[in-house]
């Protein structure tokens, strides 16, 4: 139960956090904050497994146009995904933030208990990463 709990949590706080902006606006505040998307990383830490140490990486992707992000356990790639998950076709995020938002949400969905912690287009919209 807690680790639903945390896992509405997490995806509630997603949903309304960036749900609002424009991908422009968020762009905007990715650039004015200087930050290296390929290194910054959401950190989130498995309280029932301490040795559990997830985080989301984003990446330009090669090939494809877009954002992709990896999933590191303990400092291991644990998922490596290069284009939008459940969309037909080899299409990337549009932005870095997107890619970090579906990254961060499927390290919930592991930490929940989901295996494989696949994502429906549903989840995808419901985000706000399609656009």
């Amino acid at each position: 139960m807690i680790k639903f709990s945390a896992l509405l949590f997490v995806s509630s706080f997603l949903i309304f956090s960036c749900g609002n902006a424009e991908p422009e606006e968020m762009e905007k505040i990715f650039e004015n904050n200087s930050v290296d998307t390929t290194t910054d990383a959401s950190i989130l830490v498995d309280t029932a497994n301490i040795d559990q140490v997830y985080h989301t990486e984003t990446f330009e992707t090669d090939g494809i146009s877009g954002w992709g992000y990896r999933v590191m356990l303990n400092g291991e790639l644990y998922i490596n995904q290069p284009h939008v998950p459940a969309v037909q076709g080899n299409k990337g995020f549009s932005n870095p933030v997107f890619a970090r938002m579906t990254g961060d949400f499927v390290i919930t969905k592991i930490q929940a208990g989901f295996s494989p912690p696949t994502i429906t287009v549903e989840e995808l919209d419901s985000l706000g990463v399609l656009k």
